[in-house]
């Protein structure tokens, strides 16, 4: 359980960035106890916030969560908690307390500044990446893909199996729903136990044991496989008979040809 508290305060962090609203929603929720707990909409909105905080954070409701939904999304629990109301709810109160038009005009233009500045913006360098293929998938995945395809249709393969790693596996379909896996995102929707090893061993970090992966994917009958092999390790790959038929990034693609072990 004290894993799970831990994993719940890094999503936390990550959750707020580098941002300040955090802080905000403390104030803002503080000032609201202190001044304005008699009215009812004030209880309100704590008593859900505090409710939403002890599900996130308690150890049994996020194991459960996790469960249900994945630890990578568990992030997503925080939309639940009204950061804006509770913010816009203490500015409001606060600027209603001052009787000046011109004070309280004043004070809702800092207190704009100060919600504006405290964020960071979405669109800015790193958050978003301009793609060249009308599915918004990274145009890494869109090459591989398209590589695989042309090389099928040369070889008058109409039935063939694409493996991968996770990055590979959440994009691929959305580029080409056509195209067939070994197991999709988080290795489900797997074909069969070869494939089930070879995710496994896709996930595991380095070094990979590339022999092994071969192996399952042949046995799983992956005509194709995408991965990032050290210059070294390919001679490890190649002995299952798959053979390099290019390099995007630094993914080698490897297609299945009819050789003996």
């Amino acid at each position: 359980m004290k894993a799970y508290f831990k994993w719940s305060l890094y999503i936390w962090q990550l959750f707020w960035g580098s941002g300040y609203h955090q802080y905000l929603l403390l104030i803002a929720a503080v000032y609201l106890l202190l001044f304005h707990r008699k009215k009812r909409s004030t209880r309100q909105v704590l008593v859900y916030s505090a409710c939403v905080l002890l599900i996130f954070f308690c150890p049994l409701s996020a194991k459960v969560i996790v469960f249900c939904i994945g630890g990578n999304v568990y992030w997503r629990v925080l939309w639940l908690l009204p950061t804006v109301p509770v913010i816009a709810l203490a500015a409001t109160e606060f600027l209603r307390s001052r009787h000046s038009k011109l004070l309280q005009t004043v004070l809702l233009l800092v207190c704009c500044g100060v919600i504006a500045v405290s964020g960071k913006d979405m669109i800015s360098d790193g958050n978003y990446t301009r793609t060249a293929n009308a599915q918004k998938v990274p145009d890494d995945i869109a090459q591989i893909c398209d590589l695989i395809n042309a090389r099928a249709d040369e070889d008058g393969l109409e039935d063939y199996r694409v493996i991968g790693d996770e990055y590979l596996a959440s994009y691929l379909r959305v580029y080409d729903p056509s195209v067939q896996q070994g197991y999709g995102r988080w290795g489900r929707g797997v074909v069969n136990n070869s494939c089930r090893h070879v995710y496994h061993l896709m996930k595991k970090e380095e070094p990979r044991r590339y022999r092994r992966i071969a192996r399952f994917a042949k046995k799983g009958k992956c005509d194709f496989l995408v991965i990032s092999v050290p210059d070294d390790k390919t001679q490890k790959i190649e002995r299952f008979g798959y053979v390099e038929i290019g390099m995007i990034g630094e993914y080698r693609i490897y297609q299945l040809k009819e050789t003996e072990n």
